[in-house]
């Protein structure tokens, strides 16, 4: 067990935007709202809790995978490597270790924040890494670049994501071109297929999507806040867990990647050589009738 507890915030701000965050919380976003308007994410407050159990809230980094390894196992280089599985998702991962990990603060200044996770191996993950976020604010975008460095002396396997849960109670509309049908235990079938929906709407309580270019999300007062990415975040994972918000996440490989038998180049099932980084970005913009 691993408990995170931090009672530190760092704040940026544009002329209409407010963003907070805790790096000793695994490196979360704890507020991203309007100023003088709607929260565009759930806030929480820096606080205490078992990494293993997070606050539904903010949003928080997917390194070095996102979603479950299917056994708690991943196939490397022809190797099979055990994991230690997550207590809500046994006998599989859930997420990786890197939001379970407090934390370094770097840059702070007025509109950009920086925080980086250097992570040594153990039993949720036998490769070192080091992790990067750099958050910008604009006037009217919040702008994420991140990057996974193989710090060990192996191939390791490599995928990132950021996990937001956006203020909404409406459906996300998306211009994704494909899905993966998933299991009840939420691993992917070995397949894709094409969206059906005409008009974008993901009616599904979780989607697993690819060849994306945008997502949006309608908010309280007008508001709504577009999604997009840059190579390599070219899969989607849209969720409702709660009526309350919608986690729309921008990823680099399908669940459960590196132990399907496909092809790496459908699945963006990585391999990092040492010393080799995946780097992208992610930006959300946003507009309304009433902006400025």
């Amino acid at each position: 067990m691993n408990l995170l507890s931090d009672t530190s915030s760092y704040a940026i701000a544009s002329e209409y935007l407010l963003a907070r965050f805790c790096p000793g919380m695994g490196g979360r976003l704890l507020e991203f709202r309007r100023k003088g308007g709607p929260h565009i994410a759930i806030p929480t407050e820096a606080h205490s809790f078992e990494s293993t159990n997070w606050p539904r809230a903010g949003a928080y980094p997917l390194v070095p995978y996102h979603n479950r390894l299917a056994d708690a196992t991943i196939v490397a280089g022809g190797e099979s490597v055990h994991l230690r599985s997550h207590p809500a998702a046994v006998p599989h991962t859930l997420h990786g270790p890197g939001h379970t990990r407090p934390w370094t603060v770097g840059t702070h200044d007025a509109n950009r924040f920086t925080m980086s996770l250097g992570y040594a191996a153990d039993d949720d993950w036998p490769w070192d890494f080091r992790a990067e976020q750099h958050f910008e604010l604009s006037e009217t975008n919040l702008r994420l670049t991140m990057s996974v460095e193989n710090c060990s002396g192996r191939p390791m396997p490599a995928g990132m994501g950021w996990h937001p849960y956006f203020a909404s109670r409406e459906a996300v509309v998306s211009d994704a071109g494909y899905l993966w049908p998933h299991r009840s235990d939420y691993l992917p079938d070995a397949t894709r297929v094409a969206v059906a929906e005409e008009d974008g709407v993901v009616r599904m309580a979780t989607a697993y999507l690819e060849g994306w270019t945008k997502a949006k999300v309608a908010l309280p007062h007008g508001f709504s806040a577009t999604m997009k990415a840059s190579s390599p975040f070219g899969f989607l994972v849209v969720h409702r867990g709660d009526p309350a918000h919608i986690c729309v996440e921008p990823v680099t490989h399908v669940a459960n990647a590196w132990n399907l038998s496909l092809p790496s180049s459908q699945t963006g099932a990585v391999l990092l050589q040492p010393g080799e980084a995946l780097k992208g970005s992610i930006e959300i913009l946003i507009s309304g009738s009433s902006y400025g």
